[in-house]
């Protein structure tokens, strides 16, 4: 069994009302999804997005990298009680997007030093 990355694109107000009502978040969550995949909706427009089991690869890079956001695991947490699959769900303020689209469009192939991957 392995873990898969899955993140969902919200708007600051569906932002605020998940974090007030968790049961409708989860609910809203599994809508879009359901949504998304049934229209095959085009990645650009897509809400619902997943990095199937990359996310420790990336994460791997990004700390080598010294990202200044945690776009793989999120920074902050609601629903302390509730495990929707691997814990309670996590997010990025506004902010925080913002700096990690700066960033990644700042970053080049030449920013951190050289990674080796050691093939299996």
């Amino acid at each position: 069994m392995s873990m898969i990355g899955e993140y969902l694109r919200v708007t600051v107000a569906e932002l605020d009302r998940a974090i007030q009502d968790p049961d409708w978040a989860l609910d809203f969550v599994e809508k879009v999804q359901d949504a998304e995949e049934e229209s095959e909706t085009v990645p650009a427009e897509a809400r619902h997005f997943s990095t199937y089991k990359t996310w420790a690869m990336l994460s791997f890079l990004l700390a080598r990298a010294e990202f200044p956001v945690n776009v793989i695991h999120g920074e902050e947490s609601f629903a302390e009680d509730e495990d929707w699959g691997y814990g309670p769900p996590r997010y990025l303020r506004p902010e925080r997007v913002r700096l990690a689209a700066e960033t990644l469009r700042a970053t080049t192939y030449t920013h951190s030093s050289t990674v080796w991957i050691r093939p299996n």
